[in-house]
């Protein structure tokens, strides 16, 4: 294992390197992301774990509003760089997964493919959202009951003393049973040691509000592996029926018992398919047939 920071403009993005083999950069935040993934992939990937702006150490003076969609990926870029990594591919889960997306879009040349999971195929200002109507209509009553439980907690004293970042988190734990196949799952312990920046986040949030993946500039043309789960309703697994077609090289795999994050819910299946579909990226046949081949034998 390696650890250290990479400085790009206004923060220090921490990164966490384990394991061996194809270099995988896993975008989002170097503390929380090994926690996801299993310890049977550090035997055939190397994992680089990076922080991005909303969990890096951040300039003060560096405020939210200079922070644009370019910004994410050239800092990605950055790393990729200072690390030496070469061809790599992308792993990028929730909004991540859109980020990384669109780092392949500005920087395809080194990029092996994507893996998106949980990630929303596009962020829109319906109301009520897609997500919401998948909500209303297929939940459980005792998931839509824990969700409300869970929430009142969260008094209006609560939400005073908590800072933008503190109170995001408590909000994602509190509507556990919208995020895990499990309901009653109890996620506080992926963020111990994370710290969240409230207002970078929301800068980031709006960039991506909305999102297409076919918005340019040019076309995501790079093999993706787009992972979801079905009882996932914080980026429901619909938002992506009317949007593959904006990806013209890609791999869809709908995990059936698993909330937002399937690496963590169904850690031998995940763990099969992304390797399979890893290895076809270097196989001459075409994508879809190497990630069949390998994947199901046929």
């Amino acid at each position: 294992m390696h650890v250290g920071t990479v400085e790009v403009e206004g923060a220090r993005l921490g990164y966490r390197i384990e394991g061996e083999g194809q270099p995988c950069l896993v975008v989002g935040s170097a503390t929380y992301y090994p926690r996801v993934f299993g310890p049977e992939l550090r035997e055939h990937l190397q994992l680089v774990f990076v922080d991005v702006r909303h969990f890096a150490a951040s300039d003060p003076s560096f405020g939210p509003d200079r922070i644009s969609i370019e910004t994410y990926p050239d800092d990605i870029e950055r790393v990729r760089k200072e690390l030496g990594l070469g061809d790599v591919v992308v792993i990028g889960h929730s909004i991540h997964g859109v980020i990384a997306l669109e780092y392949a879009r500005r920087y395809p040349e080194h990029v092996l493919g994507v893996v998106a999971i949980g990630a929303p195929a596009s962020r829109s200002h319906e109301d009520p959202s897609p997500s919401r109507r998948l909500w209303e209509a297929e939940a459980s009553e005792e998931r839509k009951e824990l969700v409300a439980r869970n929430l009142e907690e969260l008094t209006p004293e609560v939400r005073a003393t908590l800072s933008p970042g503190e109170l995001w988190v408590r909000e994602y734990v509190a509507s556990g049973p919208m995020i895990w196949f499990d309901p009653t799952y109890d996620a506080n312990w992926l963020f111990e040691g994370v710290a969240l920046d409230g207002p970078v986040f929301q800068r980031v949030r709006e960039l991506f509000t909305p999102y297409d993946l076919a918005q340019g500039p040019g076309a995501i043309t790079v093999p993706v592996l787009v992972v979801h789960g079905r009882y996932d309703y914080f980026a429901a697994y619909t938002l992506w029926e009317e949007q593959r077609h904006k990806l013209p090289r890609h791999t869809y795999v709908l995990f059936e018992r698993s909330g937002h994050t399937p690496p963590l819910e169904e850690p031998e299946r995940f763990d099969e398919t992304l390797l399979a579909w890893i290895r076809g990226l270097t196989s001459p046949a075409p994508a879809e047939d190497r990630f069949r081949e390998n994947l199901f034998g046929t």
